[in-house]
């Protein structure tokens, strides 16, 4: 007689603990992993929304410490024609910049109309750009911390901090006397 092995259908409980033990370690190497790839995306994410806001900052600043009024006011006319004539810090806490007008322009800040009045300021987290002639506001950036200005001799410095997320970053503007 000749004897033939039995065949066993399924898996013994010690080969599906083991393969169970082998899926346990690879689904926490995976999560590990997974987690490896979010952090920095999300570092990635919160620098560029710094450098755009910053960007958005630096860019209006310029354009208004540039010589003369932005839009049509400025581009149009007589070199004369809203002409950048002055700076002033209420309190340290806002930038006013004083652009020539009206159908004579005397070369001098009067502060008051026909000349225009732009105003820097922090609004919470908001830098906004305040037209006190037209009466107008909009935000320029966001996440911005802090803004310090300062007058040292004829520069003008502005120091704006910018925060969001776990990123923090600062840029210094410089701006010669009109």
């Amino acid at each position: 007689m000749t004897h033939t092995p039995c065949r066993r259908n399924g898996f013994t409980l010690v080969e599906a603990m083991v393969v169970s033990g082998l899926m346990a370690v690879l689904a926490l190497l995976l999560s590990s992993l997974w987690a490896g790839f979010g952090r920095p995306a999300t570092n990635v994410i919160a620098r560029c929304r710094v450098a755009q806001e910053m960007n958005l900052a630096v860019n209006a600043l310029a354009r208004d410490l540039g010589g003369s009024l932005a839009g049509n006011q400025g581009r149009l006319g007589h070199k004369t024609d809203s002409q950048f004539v002055g700076w002033m810090l209420p309190g340290n806490l806002q930038l006013w910049l004083c652009f020539d007008g009206g159908t004579a322009p005397n070369g001098i800040a009067d502060w008051a109309p026909p000349d225009t009045v732009i105003v820097y300021m922090l609004e919470g987290d908001a830098l906004l750009r305040w037209d006190q002639t037209a009466n107008t506001s909009f935000t320029v950036a966001r996440h911005v911390a802090n803004m310090q200005l300062s007058i040292q001799g004829d520069e003008l410095q502005i120091q704006l901090t910018f925060s969001y997320r776990n990123i923090t970053r600062t840029c210094t503007l410089l701006a010669s006397a009109p």
